[in-house]
């Protein structure tokens, strides 16, 4: 229940981010390392969520990953441990 809870929390944070950059029409610059792009705000915008996004979600699963397979090492020790004083 606790997931559903977030993931619709951060789905209305997104629509709440589109609607608001959806508001503004204004043209930017945006200067990469090799190129130069002019932009809407409202696209830049989503832009720099969607990819904010997205990198916190890999984060989050390369991390839960990493303590899954920690996991996994420490259960087999504790049974090899456990096998080995009976």
């Amino acid at each position: 229940m606790k997931g559903i809870i977030v993931v619709v929390v951060i789905i209305m944070l997104l629509m709440i981010s589109i609607v608001i950059g959806s508001q503004n029409t204004q043209m930017i610059t945006v200067n990469y390392l090799v190129a130069k792009a002019e932009l809407r705000v409202s696209t830049f915008m989503v832009i720099t969520i969607a990819l904010g996004f997205l990198i916190g979600f890999l984060m989050m699963v390369l991390r839960f990953l990493g303590l899954k397979m920690q996991n996994t090492l420490l259960q087999r020790r504790l049974k090899k441990l456990s096998k080995d004083s009976a």
